[in-house]
């Protein structure tokens, strides 16, 4: 039996659990994950069985139903101020203020998730479509958030007009154990992958997802995400870029959304063959009326 029979190799965990080869000397660190180094080589492998149960785990609870008292919505308006307590105590004070958040979400009020238990914000997502043309900057710092007019560099989802989006903010309830802010994390990513379904249904063309993080907890909700460090642009010392490409990737919010996209190209193809059969029917009906008033004639 050859090694490859049993074993995976350290890239291929990588591209099976969409992480990063940091995440993955985390997951080992932590023991939630097995290397084994057999004699006589350099490099570690992983069990194949063990590998394949952790994904199913994380597939299995994606697709779930979370438990009762656990609600996922889209954020109102008078949602942003429990929103910008919960950013301060989980990552700190200096985020977006909340008046801008309003701002922002008036750009695009489909941009904002949240997650609650017992009608308490415990997890939120916000997601924005940031205007393509200074994307690239924007993830740079070139730009700050400081700068962004929400009227101008926000994008609203319009349907065969492509999108990037960025993770402007992202947190979870920091004073639980960790198995439950784990747990409201996967419930908003299920969440998120919903909507990202429905924008796909809608003929919404997301094109890429981008985030940057210099917190442990931010870069490790990149990598549940199943987002790779956007090797294009270097570290910043403790800062980390990362890109969810949609169309290579096969994480889970990547595969929701292109599933719903796939419906509505599905739904198209259908509409514009039905058109032409309407359109051949209607000018073989023309022909017959008019072979039929010449022979009156």
């Amino acid at each position: 039996m050859k090694l490859g029979d049993k074993y995976y190799s350290g890239r291929e965990v990588q591209r099976k659990l969409n992480i990063t080869e940091p995440a993955l000397r985390n997951l080992v660190n932590q023991k939630k994950i097995r290397k084994v180094i057999p004699p006589g080589r350099e490099y570690g492998v992983y069990l194949k069985a063990e590998i394949d149960r952790f994904a199913e785990k994380w597939e299995a609870f994606l697709m779930s139903k979370e438990p009762p008292k656990t609600e996922f919505r889209i954020a109102r308006n008078e949602d942003i101020n429990a929103e910008q307590k919960l950013e301060a105590r989980a990552i700190g004070p200096n985020g977006m203020p909340a008046d801008v958040k309003r701002e922002w979400l008036a750009a695009n009020n489909e941009s904002d998730y949240h997650v609650y238990h017992d009608s308490k914000l415990v997890a939120f997502l916000f997601l924005v479509p940031i205007r393509n043309e200074i994307m690239d900057d924007f993830i740079k710092g070139v730009i700050p958030w400081k700068d962004i007019k929400p009227e101008r560099d926000i994008e609203k989802y319009l349907p065969e007009r492509p999108l990037s989006l960025f993770v402007q903010s992202i947190a979870s309830e920091p004073d639980v154990d960790e198995t439950t802010r784990t747990h409201y994390m996967l419930v908003l990513l299920r969440g998120a992958g919903e909507e990202l379904k429905k924008l796909g249904r809608r003929g919404i063309i997301i094109e890429k997802v981008y985030a940057r993080s210099q917190t442990p907890t931010g870069i490790a909700m990149a990598i549940h995400a199943g987002m790779q460090e956007y090797e294009p642009l270097p570290r910043t010392g403790k800062l980390i870029r990362f890109v969810l490409d949609i169309k290579t990737s096969n994480a889970y919010l990547a595969r929701a959304y292109k599933e719903g996209f796939t419906e509505w190209q599905k739904e198209q193809k259908k509409y514009q063959k039905d058109k032409r059969k309407t359109k051949t029917s209607s000018n073989e009906s023309d022909k017959v009326i008019a072979s039929s008033s010449h022979k009156n004639a």
